[in-house]
């Protein structure tokens, strides 16, 4: 393999200083590239300066600290960038990393943007540019997912019907699960999307991204396959956040651990199964570096996350248009942020 060096995007607060459960996103990534072999992290910047200083502390990355992503990459010319900032500043950043001869693979936080135009963004500039883009919709790369995929491809549950999804909400937290559905499904084209949401209070991810605060959107695949996913009030049960996959002879719960279960008409009862493995997000680095080396398609590559993008957007979109949608959308805007700057989707005062 190759040897890589690595530059992380947004290192965000040292995980002791951090609010977002321990840990920042960009010490996450960079523990998760010192974990595979062939690559190392080099570089970081963060537009605020004591985050990068703390962050090349930790990463010893002596004067290889910017405040500014051009900056990094003319003197560090990393060949991978991770770009761990929010969403809205995730197409100039790709752009500009898409516009250096250096870069040869960018790995992306998730949500892709704040718009579909720009999560289409994305791919596009990569694929013009030639360089592999990956979002770290890391579940599917771990290796519960890929037993409960073989197993249910196996025949397991008889025939594979439907796919139940529940989650706080769609693009933040739920995109991992569709995700996770549509990488079951081997990434199958979604037919059409139909929706529903609620915004009675304002729920607001990043600052300036807001979220349903409940919904319903239920999508059919290429093959006949449904899926219905519920955000919101009462999916903060225990157990509801998951993915069911329901066949004609059985069934298989997947929660994006290190375990599944599964009840097949012969058992009559539920088995927990435990799977193990490096965790999905080391897996998922480990994927971004061996792809690059071997010249592979991702399996979290840009193209396929947009594939989950495109379903969130277009259950919004139902919603805005009071009735089923067609896919591929054709549209390039935020449907519930419009819907809510409209005064469509006022919240209550």
């Amino acid at each position: 393999m190759s040897d890589y060096t690595v530059g992380i995007v947004g290192t965000g607060p040292h995980p002791d200083a951090s609010d977002h459960d321990g840990y920042s996103m960009g010490y996450r990534h960079a523990r998760s590239y010192r974990a595979v072999e062939g690559c190392r992290v080099d570089a970081c910047a963060d537009v605020v300066s004591e985050h990068a200083e703390a962050f090349g502390e930790e990463f010893d990355l002596g004067d290889r600290v910017f405040t500014d992503l051009e900056a990094m990459l003319d003197t560090a010319a990393p060949e991978i960038v991770s770009i761990c900032t929010p969403p809205s500043t995730h197409v100039d950043l790709v752009e500009t990393c898409a516009a250096h001869d250096g870069v040869q693979a960018v790995h992306c936080e998730k949500p892709m943007a704040p718009t579909f135009e720009g999560s289409r963004r994305l791919v596009e500039v990569c694929d013009a540019a030639n360089i592999q883009l990956t979002i770290n919709l890391q579940n599917r790369c771990s290796n519960a997912a890929a037993e409960v995929k073989t197993i249910i491809e196996n025949g397991a549950i008889g025939d594979l019907e439907r796919v139940e999804i529940g989650r706080q909400d769609l693009l933040q937290t739920g995109l991992h699960h569709i995700d996770l559905a549509n990488y079951v499904m081997d990434d199958e084209p979604v037919e059409w999307v139909l929706g529903q949401i609620d915004y009675p209070e304002e729920h607001v991810w990043y600052t300036n991204m807001p979220a349903e605060v409940q919904s319903l959107g239920i999508w059919e695949y290429e093959s006949g396959v449904h899926a219905i996913c519920s955000t919101g009030e009462g999916t903060d049960a225990v157990g509801a956040q998951t993915n069911r996959f329901v066949g004609t002879e059985g069934e298989i719960e997947f929660e994006l651990f290190d375990r599944y279960r599964i009840k097949t008409d012969e058992s009559g009862e539920w088995v927990t199964v435990e799977v193990g493995g490096d965790p999905a997000q080391d897996e998922a680095i480990a994927v971004v570096v061996d792809a690059l080396a071997n010249d592979e398609d991702p399996i979290v590559s840009g193209e396929r996350a947009l594939g989950a993008t495109e379903v969130v957007f277009g259950v919004w979109e139902s919603a805005r248009r009071r009735g089923r949608v067609s896919l591929p959308l054709e549209i390039d805007d935020n449907p519930l942020e419009a819907m809510i700057e409209s005064g469509d989707l006022p919240p209550d005062a």
